[in-house]
């Protein structure tokens, strides 16, 4: 059960028309076969964020320095950003990336693909969201059609509530990939359910959905998107790949930057507006980040109460309502209305489906515990957690055996002046889930746990409880 974006990102290259994809980077064009590739001089910059400190904009910095060490700590990951209040407060890369580098964002590209069907839609291209689908694509109607299919709208395809099968219930990927009419393959995939009747991830729904762009608008979805969305953005695609008809994938294989990512996370913050030009209908944004599903996800290990809009997913994190693009492997841009803050992730996408799943909780759990919720503690909710959280290791030199010690230490808070701690609660994440480890008493702040496994990174939450048995917000603290 283990993975929504799945194996389209692992047949990478498969059925790609390789005669378009040459080394002419001047043109933004480059082998199949890279993973990723640094900007050259012919390439636009990432966008320039204008840099705050932490403090400047509220935020301790020591918060994000243990997220970033956190990271650090996952081989997998590239890339970790913060922006607050429109500003970057905290950029990191790992494994020789920069701030240079774009990558294959995967399934986050479902979320640019719904922007561009509300631009279409202001612009007037689209009428309305009760447009057939099949209306869009005569060609494809034959006598044996699915006669749902002529019921399916692009409010459907928005939802994923088509019918269309959830993709990892068959084997529905490889096949697609080596047709050679991909759009006519997921038009005519069986459905699975009635339409509207449940929400089912399906990666067939997107692409719908840009070639309805293509064939509204007259032009390719790439030149839609470079004229109303990624030029007013002052962003660059550095790549997007095509199936073999020539429609751009509405799903993913889009290479973003971080900091570009960041920026597309920015205009749905801001409501679609920036530097003054409503690109995106504020109340288009309203709609998308919308539940019209609940229960819609898996990923319920740091992120609560998931739900689906249009191309995005909302969950609590942290105690914040959010929304999120989420792609395979732990690609995430995620937007938290609350603090005004932006949290864009990148990391290694090339595994399988497993591998993905895996990935992603550790990417939740650093953005839910070792960013959000300290944040929280830190301004304003009471109990406060503790502070100054550490842990080293030590070597027990007192016994025969060699034995190696995690040493966690912190401080109460400074600002918990009013609240009065009775005792700290020491917690263990094992494979993601917090275990008890010990309560201690409000005088004491070290706790030596024995390392069992010397290669794992182990991770701790450190948590202060009141007189009246109210437990703060922990604090979350990584070693290896």
């Amino acid at each position: 059960m283990i993975l929504l974006f799945t194996s389209f990102f692992l047949n990478f290259g498969h059925a790609l028309k390789k005669e378009d994809q040459t080394t002419n980077r001047k043109n933004n064009k480059v082998h199949s076969e890279d993973p990723f590739y640094r900007l050259t001089d012919y390439d636009a910059d990432p966008y320039d964020w204008p840099v705050s400190s932490p403090e400047e904009e509220g935020i301790d910095s020591r918060i994000l320095s243990n997220a970033f060490d956190h990271a650090e700590r996952l081989k997998f990951m590239y890339s970790v950003l913060v922006v607050r209040n429109g500003k970057l407060i905290g950029e990191r890369y790992f494994n020789g990336k920069d701030r240079y580098y774009a990558d294959h964002t995967c399934s986050t590209g479902k979320s640019y693909t719904s922007a561009l069907v509300g631009i279409a839609l202001r612009e007037n291209y689209l009428t309305s969201l009760d447009q057939k689908m099949m209306d869009f694509f005569p060609e494809y109607i034959t006598a044996d059609l699915d006669p749902r299919k002529f019921d399916i709208t692009i409010r459907h395809l928005l939802e994923m509530r088509a019918g269309y099968p959830f993709e990892e219930s068959g084997d529905f990927i490889d096949p697609w990939f080596q047709s050679p009419d991909m759009m006519k393959f997921a038009i005519e995939l069986p459905l699975t359910a009635d339409i509207d009747q449940t929400f089912a991830y399906s990666s067939h729904s997107s692409h719908i959905l840009s070639g309805i762009i293509s064939k509204a608008t007259g032009m390719s979805t790439l030149e839609f998107a470079k004229q109303y969305l990624f030029d007013p953005l002052n962003i660059t695609v550095k790549r997007w790949d095509q199936d073999p008809l020539g429609y751009y994938f509405g799903f993913g294989y889009l290479w973003f930057s971080p900091r570009d990512m960041a920026r597309f996370g920015y205009l749905y913050l801001n409501n679609g507006l920036v530097d003054g030009q409503q690109i995106i209908p504020a109340e288009w944004i309203e709609e998308s980040t919308q539940r019209y599903s609940t229960n819609a996800s898996w990923f319920k290990k740091h992120f609560e109460d998931f739900g689906y809009g249009y191309q995005w997913w909302l969950a609590q994190a942290g105690g914040y309502d959010v929304y999120f693009a989420l792609g395979h492997g732990g690609q995430i841009i995620v937007n938290i209305p609350e603090l005004d803050m932006i949290i864009v992730t990148t990391s290694h996408w090339e595994v399988s489906p497993q591998a993905s799943g895996i990935q992603i909780n550790s990417v939740l759990n650093l953005i839910a515990n070792f960013i959000l919720t300290p944040i929280r503690g830190h301004l304003g909710q009471s109990p406060y957690c503790p502070s100054e959280v550490s842990v080293q290791n030590v070597e027990n030199r007192a016994l025969f055996t060699r034995e190696i010690i995690n040493v966690i230490k912190w401080q109460p808070n400074p600002r918990n002046s009013g609240e009065t701690i009775t005792k700290y609660r020491i917690y263990w994440l094992i494979d993601e889930y917090r275990s008890l480890l010990a309560e201690v008493d409000a005088n004491t702040f070290e706790y030596w746990h024995r390392k069992v496994d010397e290669d794992s990174t182990y991770i701790y939450a450190i948590s202060a409880v009141t007189e009246d048995n109210r437990e703060s917000t922990p604090t979350f603290v990584s070693v290896n």
